[in-house]
């Protein structure tokens, strides 16, 4: 019984201890032990931000994927332009946009990412539900 209770007594003096030694590294103004702090806090900083790196985007990809589902908007942002030609010749041959955007007669048109996403994007919009699954279907199979 005796060796237990000595066991405890150890085990909170140690914990004591801890306590009193981590107080003393945040009061002290040696240079030494202030460096030795602010690499340990460093090294729980680096880790954290990984952590919470790896986390937002597990989340990001998730919450990506359900918002892009429930709204029934394809997203066609980030795609390569010769991708993004081939996606209007296929389903919105009639977009100016499509059309001219290799025209250098037309200056509007001519190599204007921007107005050929927008493009896109709106004719996604405004089709129909089987349309707008077909072109997701398209992307998905790039």
């Amino acid at each position: 019984m005796s060796s237990s209770i000595f066991l405890k007594k150890k085990k909170r003096s140690a914990v004591l201890l801890d306590k009193h030694h981590s107080i003393r590294l945040l009061k002290t103004n040696k240079k030494r032990i202030v460096n030795k702090r602010n690499n340990k806090i460093k090294g729980f900083e680096q880790l954290l931000v990984k952590e919470l790196n790896e986390e937002m985007i597990s989340t990001s990809n998730s919450t990506v994927n359900e918002i892009s589902e429930n709204l029934n908007t394809v997203v066609i942002e980030g795609l390569p332009v010769t991708f993004l030609l081939k996606l209007g010749k296929e389903f919105f041959s009639d977009l100016e946009a499509v059309k001219y955007y290799y025209n250098s007669k037309h200056e509007d048109f001519y190599k204007n990412r921007s107005l050929l996403e927008e493009s896109l994007q709106s004719s996604i919009n405004n089709a129909s539900s089987e349309e707008q699954l077909k072109v997701s279907e398209f992307i998905s199979n790039k």
